[in-house]
């Protein structure tokens, strides 16, 4: 998951969406997760992505919602894995 984070995060530098200035990292990261949720928000579940037509246009941008957090958190210098299986291993233990 770290590699697909670096990747993410390099291919989000690349097309200018987002930068290596972080002073304002919290707002930016949040408009970029609130832009995919709308389109999840509005994606069918049933007819196929324009981009992945295997899959539907909602699975698409839960993808694209999960890419945004990688990145966000490659940016922030957290190790992905760890902080995703550390967050499992508490979730586990809630009532």
């Amino acid at each position: 998951m770290n590699h697909l984070a670096k990747i993410s995060y390099e291919t989000a530098l690349r097309r200018e969406q987002i930068t290596t200035d972080n002073s304002n990292i919290h707002d930016e990261s949040g408009d970029a997760i609130f832009r995919e949720f709308s389109e999840y928000h509005y994606a069918s579940e049933t007819e196929s992505s324009e981009h992945l037509p295997q899959y539907s246009e909602a699975a698409e941008e839960l993808a694209d919602i999960l890419i945004v957090c990688l990145t966000e958190l490659y940016r922030r210098g957290v190790n992905v894995e760890k902080i995703i299986t550390d967050k499992i291993e508490y979730n586990k233990t809630r009532q």
